[in-house]
């Protein structure tokens, strides 16, 4: 009984072996399975392109920069209340790029001094930080939510000695084509 079960194996194994070992061979017209299947992936169309978040591309806008209420109480900066507002008011623009990851560069210029801006886009809110190119300029940050195709929000920026505070609202969109 365990010659028949031997042969029985090893006829098994000469089987397997003889089917893995099969292959077309190259003057045999007859595609094998594998380029048949290559050539059914390859006539499918591409998966269709991931769109592009709403806040990919580029954002635009402009501010007027205006002093910052800030409440001048026993202890406070005393220099707060000397501040006329002419220095750092006035008009100034924003410009923005940002990335399908949500990754936020650009530029500013006006009243709140020339700056680097970068920053992040999560879910519907911006969020920007602006670092001057020069020391005439303002630190500041943005916080902006989504309005229909673009943001709305509210810039706060201070000299480096904090000595003059600015606001400004700001709404950016995207440019016309």
């Amino acid at each position: 009984m365990s010659q028949i079960r031997l042969v029985q194996s090893l006829v098994a194994c000469a089987a397997l072996c003889a089917i893995a070992a099969c292959k077309s061979p190259a003057s045999d017209p007859t595609p094998s399975a594998s380029a048949s299947a290559s050539a059914v992936a390859s006539s499918a169309p591409p998966p269709p392109a991931k769109a592009k978040p709403w806040f990919s591309g580029a954002f635009s806008g402009k501010y007027e920069a205006k002093v910052a209420t800030v409440d001048v109480k026993a202890g406070a900066i005393k220099e707060w209340s000397k501040d006329d507002g002419k220095l750092a008011s006035g008009p100034g623009k924003l410009e923005l790029q940002i990335d399908d990851s949500g990754q936020v560069d650009g530029t500013s210029e006006g009243a709140l001094g020339a700056s680097h801006v970068t920053g992040q886009v999560e879910d519907d809110t911006l969020r920007v930080q602006f670092s001057p190119t020069d020391d005439a300029g303002l630190h500041g940050v943005l916080v902006a939510t989504r309005d229909g195709d673009g943001f709305k929000g509210s810039i706060e920026a201070s000299s480096g000695d904090s000595l003059r505070v600015r606001t400004a609202n700001i709404e950016l969109k995207k440019p016309a084509n």
